[in-house]
């Protein structure tokens, strides 16, 4: 089993009420992921935060390798509620990106920042099953108005990530996260028997031509 250490930064006792849960939904997301993909030793830090989805009470993110942050809010309600496994389905975004890491990396450009989140979010389906996370869901039209963009600016990188991804700026909030879903969508489509898992150190620009499809 690949090597995953915890580091709960507890000092204060935030966690202490919910770090056995915790852990154990960590773990166990992690040790389903690892029989699909190929993992380097992994630091995960859990901490307390409000920096966080208010739907979910949690965020997490992998900023280089071998490393992952979890920032969770034990006040508010919707961390232990945990809907539709919530937590996990995060985490297993995170253990993707983590892995490709290690392959391609995230990426610098849109591009590839795109296939990274696209392909993450593919994965939480391969192995939770359900429907996708609320920032994939995107209408169709609002998608579709702004692949040409993305078109254009597929090698740019310079690009504002906190605009494509966050909708800070005139772009729709999480167009960046529901352009790359469908533009994974339509490559799995194209290819049977392709998989996110499997997918995990493709190359970003083998999914260019996907976005015409879009």
């Amino acid at each position: 089993m690949p090597i995953m250490k915890l580091h709960f930064l507890d000092a204060r006792g935030a966690l202490t009420d919910i770090h056995d849960w915790l852990h154990n939904r960590l773990t166990e997301t992690q040790q389903k992921a690892a029989g699909l993909l190929p993992f380097q030793p992994l630091d995960v830090v859990v901490q307390t935060g409000k920096h966080i989805i208010p739907e979910k009470g949690h965020l997490g993110y992998a900023p280089k390798p071998g490393v992952v942050f979890i920032i969770v809010d034990p006040e508010n309600s919707a961390l232990q509620a945990n809907v539709d496994a919530s937590l996990e389905r995060m985490f297993a975004h995170e253990l993707h990106h983590a892995a490709r890491w290690d392959g391609p990396g995230y990426g610098s450009s849109l591009g590839e920042a795109l296939v990274s989140e696209g392909l993450a979010g593919h994965f939480v389906l391969e192995l939770f099953g359900g429907l996708p996370e609320p920032w994939e869901q995107l209408p169709e039209s609002e998608i579709r108005n702004q692949a040409i963009l993305a078109a254009q600016e597929w090698d740019r990188a310079h690009y504002n990530h906190e605009s494509w991804f966050f909708g800070r700026g005139d772009l729709p909030r999480w167009l960046g996260y529901s352009l790359g879903f469908r533009l994974v969508e339509r490559f799995l489509s194209e290819h049977p028997g392709s998989l996110a898992s499997n997918l995990v150190c493709a190359e970003a620009q083998d999914f260019r031509s996907a976005l015409s499809l879009v």
